[in-house]
């Protein structure tokens, strides 16, 4: 199907009523795109606070004649992405967080990039922490985990949900298999699934390091427990996309290696001394293999 030339910026939420606020103001104040038909679609996914109907009176006030929102019930982010891709009427679609604060020519910068070069599907910008508090002295270490910082300026093979933009063509027959963030889980890998999906129809991949934008991180993120529960989200998701990978086949994950791999990480980190990546790890393991055995 033809679409409309422009782009679709889509926010999906759940119960984001403390953090919604800054992250619609930095989508009204882009600049740049005056020449650009585009529209906000925020997707609200089964929230159960007043985060509706802040975004409502945030979008009167704003005055931006091009936003609604839509509603996705089935829980989890892979979810309510889906139903804000089926929900747009332009052919570029950009993802931004509820707790992400986009610089204001983000939109416009992918966009571009995008128009320019036909043979690129996905392209990503660059997540810059904005921390609540100051940030514990292990933080630097995990950055990668919250979705932060730039794996290369130049071509890659995934890019973070988090300000993803992409052809919405390619996600024309796209049908998630993984739920993504859903409650309180932390398991991830929508956006891994995304991105090879789109390298799988012949697309490549593109991250612009100098294209920011500020990821908000609440002190309640940034604790260990928190940290923890995000090493059992990853674990889970390592699982989910290798099973995927290998048709549900466990055999065929290589659990031979995977295990050695395992024991000689939890070893270095023991040997180290470091006592918060070594649970970091062991949390990580353990979901990894009991999301294995399960599945």
């Amino acid at each position: 199907m033809v679409q409309e030339k422009g782009i679709s910026v889509i926010i999906c939420f759940y119960n984001s009523s403390s953090r919604i606020t800054p992250t619609m103001k930095s989508i009204f104040c882009q600049e740049g795109l005056e020449a650009v038909p585009w529209e906000l679609i925020l997707v609200d996914n089964a929230s159960t606070d007043t985060s509706v109907a802040l975004a409502q009176d945030l979008i009167k006030e704003s005055s931006f004649p091009n936003a609604r929102i839509v509603s996705e019930s089935k829980p989890g982010l892979n979810y309510a992405r889906k139903k804000g891709i089926d929900s747009a009427q332009y052919d570029t679609i950009l993802f931004c967080d509820d707790d992400n604060w986009l610089n204001t020519r983000y939109v416009k910068t992918l966009y571009d990039f995008l128009e320019e070069n036909e043979s690129y599907g996905v392209v990503g910008g660059n997540g810059v922490e904005a921390c609540e508090i100051e940030a514990p002295a292990w933080f630097e270490k995990f950055k990668s985990i919250y979705a932060l910082g730039c794996r290369r300026d130049g071509d890659v093979t995934n890019v973070y949900g988090a300000g993803m933009c992409f052809r919405k063509s390619i996600f024309d027959d796209f049908e998630p298999k993984m739920t993504d963030r859903k409650g309180k889980s932390l398991s991830s890998g929508g956006d891994s699934e995304m991105c090879e999906y789109a390298v799988s129809k012949g697309y490549k991949i593109r991250q612009i390091c100098d294209n920011t934008f500020q990821h908000f991180i609440p002190k309640d993120r940034l604790t260990k427990s928190y940290l923890y529960r995000m090493a059992r989200g990853k674990g889970q998701t390592m699982a989910q996309l290798i099973l995927l990978r290998k048709n549900n086949s466990k055999m065929a994950t290589g659990v031979f290696y995977r295990m050695r791999l395992d024991t000689k990480k939890l070893f270095t980190h023991l040997f180290k001394l470091d006592n918060v990546r070594f649970v970091f790890e062991l949390n990580r393991v353990y979901s990894y293999w009991i999301t294995l055995i399960r599945a």
